[in-house]
């Protein structure tokens, strides 16, 4: 979406590629900030890779980010034990946008905050509409704040799962990558395509990245229990077939 606003506004847009191995551009990223960009904004950690850069990676961006408004796209926060929001003081040009749609589950609702300190919000204001959240949507967030051990359960499940996928997918020789959000980013190489269609045909519906990333490339999302063990059972039995 940040592209599609950025076109709709006629802004030249600079996108960076991570690397072979998803490893974060970096340097990449403080070249473009020489040039004093009148946005920057960063997904952390990144969809649909799943990467996650650290404090030392921030540091080295906000202060190369002298002249440039860095907003942070924190969508998977709970899923990775890491936020900007505590930088935010210090770095007056920093904006960390959150939403209820990830861990809290209302997508639908269209639900979310920035954070950033009170001169810089003033800005932001000027392009709020009169009404911007919806009562539904309201109520929703005020019960999911309030019960915030069943959030905290799911993330729990969400990062077990994480690791047992990956490991399940290793037995078979499919490779993924180090993830911090409630996904998981694999490449099941030239079969993959084939594969994900047997699955379409038996109700599981994954995310290819065939167009952006190559032909086998896919993320899935994290489920329950229950439905892991079935996705894997599927594509271990279908994934034998096209051996």
């Amino acid at each position: 979406m940040y592209r599609y606003y950025a076109e709709i506004y006629g802004a030249r847009i600079s996108a960076m590629r991570y690397g072979n191995e998803m490893e974060f551009p970096l340097d990449g990223v403080i070249a473009e900030l020489s040039e004093n960009p009148r946005l920057l904004f960063l997904a952390n950690p990144n969809n649909p890779t799943g990467t996650l850069f650290g404090f030392n990676e921030l540091r080295k961006i906000l202060c190369a980010a002298t002249h440039t408004a860095v907003v942070m796209d924190e969508a998977y926060a709970e899923f990775s034990d890491f936020s900007a929001v505590s930088w935010i003081r210090k770095f007056p040009n920093l904006f960390v946008a959150r939403t209820f749609s990830k861990v809290a589950g209302l997508a639908s609702l269209r639900l979310g905050a920035v954070i950033a300190c009170k001169e810089s919000l003033a800005f932001v204001r000027r392009a709020m509409p009169p009404f911007p959240v919806n009562l539904a949507a309201l109520v929703a967030a005020e019960a999911a704040v309030k019960d915030r051990a069943t959030m905290q359960a799911y993330v729990n499940e969400v990062k077990h799962l994480r690791v047992w996928l990956a490991a399940e997918l290793r037995k078979l020789g499919v490779p993924s990558f180090p993830s911090a959000g409630n996904f998981l980013l694999a490449n099941f190489g030239p079969k993959g395509p084939a594969l994900f269609r047997k699955l379409e045909k038996q109700g599981i519906l994954l995310r290819e990245r065939t167009k952006d990333m190559g032909p086998g490339f896919v993320r899935i999302s994290i489920g329950t229990s229950a439905e892991m063990n079935r996705l894997v059972k599927t594509i271990r039995k279908e994934w034998k077939a096209l051996a």
